[in-house]
């Protein structure tokens, strides 16, 4: 189903929406503070139940489905905020979320912690954020022991760093909304979203699609009157206004968007899906300028006169589409986050396969150059190739339409059409009548050359024949006939016209035969066997019309 531009832009800004929030391997992969380097004997795969990454992987586990009493056993609460214990952890959830990127992954798996960084042992750092007054407040862990049977050891954050989570929490630039929105709304969804962020996107991106078909018209209005003078402004106008609008958009949802107060992993989404988008945008734009170029050049008053230039212009401008939509898939995949040179680089065998696969496109593709570059026909010329007869309707980088005098699309392959034999008949300047009048061998040598003179006459006296080229002379004598060769062109280029002409030549030979007392020839088949006398099966006369629509004479 064909969609009008604007609702194909109202479709790719609804795409933006899960683009923003669809996490990609290496975008989660990054934080937004530095894992300290490794120390030596960190090992993934020797994990233990209680170290950094253990313990934190399961608070943000906790924090992330709303468990904050449970999360809560990951802080050192100081003496008497034990009541604030599912507070503080909520609090402190949501001042990492937004101020402190960290990736469990990147913490040790020890169970001592990682050794070598500086800091005493028992202690790690996860990083610095600073608080109103922009002083460094540093995040760290520390080791709690087991202190009875149902108390395990673990990491947990440290006295001074819970002690500083009411302050850092007054800074946040959502907390008036978390304090005026209820608990239900506040949980967190998928891709760091919390409930209330996941209605929110949809209503900005409505409002900045709405924004944006309205400066999308007023800047029309400026462009279309700064561009009045040039022909091609209207087709290049209308076929910007759909990037226009999802460029304005896309910039208005980037302005607005911090005010949704996002995580860090949800805002590192969000800026490389941003930048996607925007290029996408850019690129489709210039598709649609390639297109407007193109057809500028084919309906240019110098291309009318130019067939070839239509075409090339034609191809040209199906080859940049093709290379624009490559450029931004995978600039749009780079900025996602995806190692598109390494992937093309990778390939290996897999490359292999998909050349061999594309062989037959390559093929095509050449074909074409090559039938552009030698031009043996153009857009246009009628033109017959084995048994197919047609006038060229297209050029493209795969295939040659080649419409029938019955109106039927004959589809051929450039890479075959290349090697095929092609027969131009559009440079031609008239059509030729040409036939084989078999007259039976029981006429008179005087009758022969009678119907040859009144054959002659009758053709000088057509005023479409071209009298100095008139050729009748008897060309053979066959097993039961003689044969009489006619050749005559004709000063037209029209086929209805010749096929007139043609019928009254036919029917005119036939008379010309009969006056004379002649006959024409019966082809005889003999069969021949031992022993059986000889008979022979007579045929139906005939007229052999030769090349009746052949090359120029």
């Amino acid at each position: 189903m064909i969609r009008p531009p604007i609702v194909r832009a109202l479709v790719a800004l609804a795409s933006l929406i899960v683009l923003l929030v669809a996490g990609t391997g290496p975008a989660q992969a990054q934080t937004k503070a530095p894992a300290p380097p490794a120390a030596i004997g960190d090992k993934s795969d020797e994990e233990a139940a209680d170290s950094p990454r253990a313990s934190m992987r399961s608070f943000f586990d906790l924090a992330e489905r709303g468990r904050y009493q449970e999360a809560s056993l990951y802080l050192d609460l100081p003496r008497g905020s034990e009541k604030r214990a599912e507070e503080l952890a909520s609090k402190l959830h949501a001042v990492l979320s937004q101020r402190l990127l960290v990736d469990p992954e990147a913490l040790s798996p020890l169970a001592q912690g990682r050794a070598g960084d500086g800091l005493p042992t028992g202690i790690e750092e996860l990083g610095k954020i600073a608080d109103a007054k922009g002083r460094p407040i540093a995040v760290r862990l520390v080791r709690h022991e087991s202190r009875s049977i149902d108390d395990e050891p673990r990491w947990v954050f440290s006295q001074t760093t819970v002690a500083a989570v009411p302050a850092l929490y007054g800074s946040l630039r959502d907390r008036w909304i978390r304090e005026s929105l209820p608990p239900s709304l506040l949980n967190q969804g998928p891709m760091a979203l919390y409930l209330w962020q996941w209605l929110a996107l949809p209503v900005l991106a409505a409002l900045c699609f709405g924004t944006g078909r309205l400066l999308t018209f007023a800047s029309g209005i400026i462009a279309k009157r700064a561009l009045a003078k040039h022909s091609w402004s209207p087709r290049l106008l209308t076929g910007l206004k759909a990037p226009t609008t999802l460029g304005w958009a896309v910039a208005l949802f980037a302005i607005l968007t911090p005010y949704l107060a996002l995580t860090l992993r949800a805002e590192e989404l969000l800026d490389r899906g941003l930048h996607a988008v925007a290029y996408l945008t850019f690129f489709w734009a210039l598709l649609r300028v390639v297109t407007v170029v193109g057809d500028e050049v084919a309906h240019a008053d110098w291309a009318r006169s130019r067939p070839s230039a239509r075409s090339l212009s034609s191809v040209g401008v199906r080859l940049g589409k093709v290379i624009v939509a490559a450029l931004a898939l995978m600039v749009a995949l780079t900025e996602l986050g995806y190692p598109v040179t390494s992937v093309i680089a990778g390939l290996g065998i897999g490359g292999v396969a998909i050349a061999l696969a594309a062989q037959k496109t390559v093929e095509n593709l050449f074909g074409s150059i090559s039938i552009l570059g030698d031009q043996p026909f153009r857009v246009g010329d009628t033109i017959r190739v084995d048994s197919i007869e047609g006038t060229v309707e297209s050029i493209g980088l795969r295939s040659t339409r080649i419409r029938t005098v019955d109106r039927t699309l004959v589809i051929l392959p450039n890479g075959k059409l290349a090697d095929m034999r092609i027969e131009s008949l559009g440079p031609r300047d008239r059509l030729r009548f040409a036939m084989k009048l078999q007259i039976a061998k029981s006429a008179t040598m005087a009758q022969i050359r009678g119907i040859v003179l009144e054959l002659q006459s009758r053709l000088a006296a057509q005023p479409l024949v071209k009298k100095d080229d008139v050729f009748v002379r008897l060309s053979g004598i066959g097993e039961s006939s003689y044969d009489v060769e006619v050749s005559a062109p004709l000063e037209t280029l029209d086929h209805g016209e010749f096929a007139r002409v043609r019928e009254e030549m036919l029917m005119a030979s036939v008379e010309i035969v009969e006056r004379a007392g002649a006959k024409l020839a019966v082809p005889v088949m003999q069969l021949i066997a031992p022993g059986v006398p000889s008979s022979a099966s007579p045929s139906s006369p005939s007229i052999q019309v030769i090349g009746s629509a052949g090359g120029p004479s």
